[in-house]
C-alpha cells in the first residue's frame, strides 16, 4: 500500500508560507510530484527539495510520496485516488499547507476589476466609464439591496450585495490620486478610530458619544449642524437627518408645531405621511420639493453645497 500526501495550499497566499505540517511532509518524503509549474512547486524547490512534473500520475500513485495540488484542484486525479483509497491500495493523508483567510475573495474581485480596466485586452465599456457616469448604478444598486432586505430572500440579498460592492471597486480602478487599498486602509483607520471601546478601554454605554466625538476630530472645520449630510439624499430622508443631526449638536432645529389633537402610534406614520403626500397633490404641490424647500429654509441648508459641506465663498 502506498502513502500519499494530498497537500493544498492557496493561490492567495504568498508561495512558501506553508505549515510546519506542510514543510515536515515535504522534507520527509521520498517523492514530491505536481502536474504543472506554480509559485508553490517554485518556493519547494527553492527550499532544495525536488519536486518531479508529470503528466501521468500512475507511477506516483503507485510509490507515494507528497502531491502537491494545481490550483484548479486536480479533480480527475483526486476521484481516482478516492477509488484507490476506497479498494484499500492507498493510504492518503490530507495536508492543508495554507487556507483562504476570510476575505480572500476579495483579491480576486480585485483583480477582476483591475483586468476589465487593462489597457490592452480589458472590457471597453468599463473602460470609457467615469465617476460621474457609474454614479447613476452605484444609487440603482443600493436600492435593489433594499429591495432584496425587504423581499427576505437570503440567495437575492447575496446577490445584491455583490453588485453594490462591485460599484466601489470600480470608482476606486478609475482613480488617478488613490487606490482600493487607500480606501480600505482609510476605512480601517476611520473604524477603529470611533470605536475606542472595542480597540481600546473606553466605556461601552459612552459609545454614541465617542463616534460623535471622532467624527468631530476629524472633521474640525465643519461649523453648520448639518455639514456632511449629502444633498443628494431624497427629502424625506434628507429632512430625517438634518433634524437628527441639530438635535445631537444640541441646538434642536425650530419645527413646525404638530397638531395636538393628532396622537401616532408607530405603525401609523406611514399611512399618515402617506395622507400628506395625497394632500400635497390635491393642493397641486410636489411633495418632496416642497418637503426639500422647507427643511433647507428652516435649517439654512443653502449655505451648503451638493455634498453637504459649506460653500468656500460662502465661508469667505
Amino acid at each position: 500500500m502506498s502513502e500519499i500526501t494530498w497537500l493544498l495550499t492557496s493561490p492567495r497566499i504568498p508561495a512558501g508560507l506553508l505549515t510546519v505540517e506542510a514543510w515536515d511532509a515535504l522534507q520527509d518524503a521520498e517523492a514530491v510530484a505536481a502536474f504543472f509549474e506554480s509559485p508553490t512547486v517554485e518556493a519547494v524547490r527553492d527550499a532544495g527539495i525536488d519536486v518531479e512534473l508529470v503528466e501521468d500520475a500512475a507511477e506516483f500513485i503507485e510509490t507515494g510520496g507528497v502531491w502537491i495540488v494545481g490550483e484548479e484542484g486536480d479533480e480527475e486525479l483526486r476521484e481516482a485516488l478516492a477509488e484507490y483509497v476506497a479498494g484499500g491500495e492507498v493510504e492518503l493523508e490530507v495536508v492543508y499547507g495554507s487556507w483562504d483567510p476570510p476575505g480572500a475573495r476579495l483579491l480576486d474581485l480585485v483583480e477582476a476589476v483591475a483586468r476589465l480596466h487593462a489597457e490592452e485586452d480589458g472590457c471597453p465599456w468599463h473602460k470609457e466609464q467615469t465617476h460621474e457616469s457609474l454614479g447613476p448604478y452605484l444609487l440603482e444598486e443600493s436600492y435593489e439591496v433594499l429591495d432584496a432586505i425587504s423581499g427576505g430572500d437570503p440567495d437575492e440579498l447575496r446577490e445584491e450585495l455583490g453588485d453594490l460592492l462591485f460599484q466601489p471597486l470600480l470608482h476606486a480602478s478609475l482613480a488617478e490620486d488613490f487606490d482600493i487599498d487607500d480606501v480600505a486602509g482609510d476605512l480601517v483607520e476611520k473604524i477603529i478610530r470611533r470605536h475606542p471601546h472595542v480597540w481600546g478601554d473606553a466605556d461601552p454605554d459612552d459609545l454614541y458619544q465617542h463616534w460623535n466625538e471622532a467624527k468631530a476630530a476629524e472633521k474640525p472645520h465643519r461649523d453648520h449642524p448639518a455639514d456632511g449630510v449629502s444633498r443628494q439624499l431624497p427629502s424625506l430622508s434628507l429632512a430625517a437627518k438634518v433634524i437628527e443631526r441639530f438635535h445631537d449638536q444640541g441646538e434642536p432645529l425650530e419645527l413646525p408645531e404638530f397638531p395636538a389633537d393628532i396622537k401616532l402610534e408607530a405603525d401609523e406614520v406611514g399611512d399618515f405621511l402617506l395622507a400628506a403626500v395625497a394632500a400635497a397633490r390635491a393642493a397641486g404641490v410636489d411633495p418632496e420639493l416642497a418637503l426639500r424647500k422647507s427643511i433647507t429654509e428652516r435649517a439654512g441648508l443653502e449655505r451648503l453645497d451638493p455634498l453637504g459641506h459649506v460653500a468656500e465663498d460662502i465661508e469667505r
